[in-house]
């Protein structure tokens, strides 16, 4: 008995070329930073014709709101998935800070992350037309941050108000690093995000 091919229906096979479509051009954001979500290279990244991303989404600024709402969702479930799969284990205030700033920028972290993710990040939060996904998926990432704080002995910070003062205080010390010329953003963020952490956690006599 052979069994009949599944026959894709034409309002399935453009949904799924649509996501595709959003899926590039999350993942150029998210590597190579906003100028890569053009319509070419989000099309040839998704294997389909050029034509069709100008079929899908006429205008760059559609696309491009695309592209940074599927990267919202990516950065909040590789944050997650980041902070769950952190040991449980006590840890100082400059290696909490470091899995912080790791679970804030999943899900990569590298040299050029004031370029490529955090200044096109804020410029979407000054974006009218991209604040309120930003706004959306900002809890989900403050979630992934108690995670880490949880399982890095700090449960009283996690549980705390300070979480999105901790999270504003990642962004800040990385733009001012980054800003000063500094030769390793990523380890001084950490040491400011570090001494906030301890100003942040309840002494205990």
């Amino acid at each position: 008995m052979t069994t009949r091919p599944v026959r894709v229906t034409a309002q399935e096979r453009s949904s799924n070329r649509q996501r595709a479509l959003g899926e590039a051009a999350a993942t150029l954001l998210i590597q190579h930073g906003p100028g890569a979500v053009t319509h070419r290279r989000v099309a040839a990244a998704a294997g389909i014709p050029a034509g069709s991303a100008n079929y899908y989404f006429p205008s760059k600024a559609g696309l491009y709101k695309a592209a940074v709402r599927r990267a919202e969702e990516i950065r909040r479930d590789s944050a997650m998935a980041y902070a769950l799969a952190i040991p449980k284990q006590d840890r100082t205030s400059e290696e909490t800070a470091h899995l912080l700033i790791e679970t804030v920028y999943a899900p990569a972290l590298n040299a050029d992350v004031l370029t490529i993710r955090l200044e096109p990040m804020l410029a979407a939060h000054r974006d009218p037309d991209l604040r309120a996904t930003m706004a959306e998926f900002r809890p989900g990432h403050l979630a992934a941050l108690r995670v880490v704080l949880d399982r890095s002995g700090r449960a009283a910070v996690a549980d705390g108000p300070d979480v999105d003062l901790l999270a504003q205080m990642i962004d800040a010390s990385l733009l001012y690093a980054g800003l000063t010329g500094d030769s390793d953003p990523i380890g001084t963020a950490a040491r400011s995000v570090g001494r906030l952490l301890e100003l942040s956690t309840p002494f205990v006599n």
